[in-house]
């Protein structure tokens, strides 16, 4: 059976899991006397039991014979190796881990007592919080002589690193390999269970190549279709499908906690391609990984798309090559000799955005991870993204070590991934036009007795504007606005000819209709959420129009009902129109949203009743009559308009 560490990282879970659940067989374990969680225990101590704390658990030494349970800790107290589980050998054979030639093989008694080693080796480093090098001790004593406790402290350490999708496949497979273990601790793992599963989504792949072989963050997952749920921890990953012959397929995904992701992987058959050729100067036959994915063993000979790409190889033990690069050009047969050699030590590097790219020693290894085998001595990462500030870190493997690496690119500003280009935008604005009072001698006579209706209509805006990418714009507006009110038993006066008024009320209903034309400047800021506002000014040139009817008393004592007669006259206004706007983005070039305007009307000369010719009407008994010169609005007046928009970037 081969070593875990002599493997990435990204093969070790799914080995594990898979030779939990055909192995079908169940480690004896001793009675429990206390209450345990999913989480670690350490070695025993005399005395009475205690209730343990979440974390692994570790089991005394000694014959196969049920011992007294230990005294658990959520980690032990002192670097102090605990004694590692007592252990019989399973019944069932679990698969073996290693490459193309390895064959099934049954747990050997004779690794018991490094299985232990190991084990103990990962009780100190929980005692010192190192959950990643406790996470290789523990797996790989797993390996060599399969526990429960090992895969109990397994899966803790990989919710500690937050890998929660991998927590999740090792608590399941503790329950499922081991159904007899006592209650309490079933009870503990079925806890976990449910609450990885709320941090734990899904990736559903569709359209791709059978066959493909499926990435998640630089790390092989599945092959294509997938035979069971492809789980991802939440948050940000990126997926990659590679199949010989046909253009590989990447993507980013966001994945929230118990949902899942679709993701239609569409891999058209290459058109440019080239032949790479790999080999092991040696003869022996080792995994080949392009660019991640496993496609073949030495010597291996297979068509792939032209570019750079990266080949490595892996085989039993620790014998394996560094990343080499791999150029191939159109049409032409590129060669790789390389020469296996151990692979001593391993290295974790994540890097946001997930979209840098990660160098090891000059060769691009990946984009947002690298999870891979090298060799001891010194090494060079560099992580590089368009639009961010480069990191370079030289790092130091010794043989065992399993360092890892995290950089976060700060963002550079200047740079012209970040500068969004100048386009041309037209939008359309429309809503409701809303005034407490047109104002003038109209509104200013309503008193006592006076009903005054609130003022109502509608704006519709067409602009047109130059937006720079800095959100900043110029451009040219145009429109109709149209705004009523109505006033009843108004007290005034009709004035016969030479005669004193006649006193009495009036019916009026007023209007503004016109056309606006102007300019304007704007600012918008934000994406899929952008709020805008900007500033407009032009003219108003309008019809005011008014109506009225009315009762007047007589001289003679009568009463007379004046019919409707109707004043119009053209009036220019200067409008002011503020406006800020809220929008959602459709589309990359389409978005809609909703806003106000504030429009204020300014004009020198407001609009008169009669306007330059007043109407006029026959009174009987008084003779012509007609109405007072009144002004139908004030000099100054404001809207409020809500509305709707629609925007369209060219």
């Amino acid at each position: 059976m081969k070593r875990l560490f002599e493997r990435p990282l990204f093969s070790v879970v799914p080995a594990v899991v898979v030779s939990l659940a055909l192995a079908g067989s169940v480690v004896a374990q001793p009675a429990p006397t206390a209450k345990p969680t999913a989480g670690p225990t350490a070695k025993p101590t005399a005395g009475p039991t205690a209730k343990p704390t979440a974390g692994p658990t570790a089991k005394p030494a000694g014959k196969p014979a049920p011992k007294p349970e230990p005294k658990p800790v959520e980690k032990p107290a002192e670097p102090k190796p605990a004694d590692p589980p007592a252990v019989v050998p399973v019944t069932a054979t679990p698969p073996a881990t290693g490459g193309a030639a390895d064959e099934d093989a049954p747990p050997d008694p004779a690794k018991r007592g490094e299985a232990e080693e190991h084990f103990k080796k990962g009780l100190q480093l929980l005692a010192e919080d190192a959950w990643q090098a406790a996470l290789a001790e523990f797996l790989l004593s797993r390996e060599l002589f399969p526990t429960r406790t090992a895969l109990n402290n397994a899966a803790f350490c990989m919710r500690k690193l937050k890998r929660f999708d991998e927590s999740l496949d090792l608590y399941e497979a503790l329950l499922r390999e081991y159904p007899n273990q006592s209650a309490d601790k079933k009870a503990a793992a079925q806890k976990e269970v449910a609450e990885l599963r709320t941090l734990v989504g899904t990736i559903d792949v569709i359209g791709a190549e059978p066959g493909a072989s499926i990435l998640v963050d630089g790390k092989a997952r599945a092959d294509y279709p997938l035979i069971d749920p492809l789980r991802v921890s939440a948050g940000t990953h990126s997926v990659r499908l590679f199949k010989q012959g046909f253009q590989p397929f990447e993507t980013t995904l966001e994945i929230a906690g118990g949902q899942t992701a679709k993701v239609d992987a569409k891999m058209p058959a290459l058109v440019a391609s080239g032949t790479l050729k790999v080999s092991e100067k040696n003869g022996l036959k080792l995994d080949v990984l392009l660019d991640g994915a496993v496609v073949g063993v030495t010597p291996w000979e297979g068509t792939v798309a032209t570019g750079d790409h990266v080949i490595q190889l892996l085989g039993d033990g620790d014998q394996g090559t560094m990343p080499t690069a791999a150029p191939v050009a159109k049409d032409e047969l590129s060669t790789l000799t390389l020469v296996a050699e151990p692979l001593e030590a391993g290295l974790i590097v994540n890097v946001k955005p997930l979209s840098a790219s990660v160098r090891l020693d000059g060769v691009t290894v990946g984009r947002g991870v690298f999870d891979g085998r090298l060799r001891t001595g010194k090494h060079t990462v560099e992580v590089l993204a368009e639009g961010y500030f480069p990191k370079r870190q030289e790092v130091t493997v010794e043989r065992g070590d399993r360092g890892e690496l995290k950089f976060e690119l700060e963002r550079d500003e200047s740079a012209d991934a970040w500068r969004v280009p100048s386009k041309i935008v037209f939008d359309v604005t429309g809503g409701v036009a809303l005034t407490p009072t047109l104002g003038g001698d109209v509104a200013a006579s309503c008193a006592e007795g006076c009903a005054q209706s609130l003022g109502f209509g509608g704006m519709v805006m067409i602009n047109g504007t130059y937006e720079f990418g800095s959100g900043f714009g110029l451009g040219l507006s145009a429109g109709i606005m149209q705004a009523s009110q109505s006033f009843e038993e108004r007290g005034t006066s009709l004035t016969p000819v030479g005669l004193d008024g006649l006193s009495g009320s009036a019916n009026d209903d007023l209007r503004l209709r016109g056309v606006l034309a102007g300019a304007h400047a704007s600012y918008r800021l934000g994406e899929q959420f952008p709020i805008r506002f900007r500033l407009g000014g032009g003219a108003l040139i309008s019809d005011a129009r008014a109506v009225r009817s009315g009762t007047f008393a007589t001289r003679s004592g009568g009463s007379f009902d004046a019919p409707a007669l109707e004043s119009s006259s053209l009036s220019t206004f200067i409008y002011v129109d503020p406006e800020v706007s809220i929008g959602y983005r459709l589309t990359e070039t389409f978005e809609v949203g909703v806003g106000v305007q504030g429009v204020v009307l300014i004009t020198p000369s407001a609009p008169t009743w009669g306007g330059d010719e007043n109407p006029t009407l026959n009174v009987t008994g008084d003779g012509i009559s007609s109405y007072d010169a009144d002004e139908t609005t004030f000099g100054t007046t404001g809207l409020i308009v809500p509305g709707i928009s629609a925007r369209a970037s060219f």
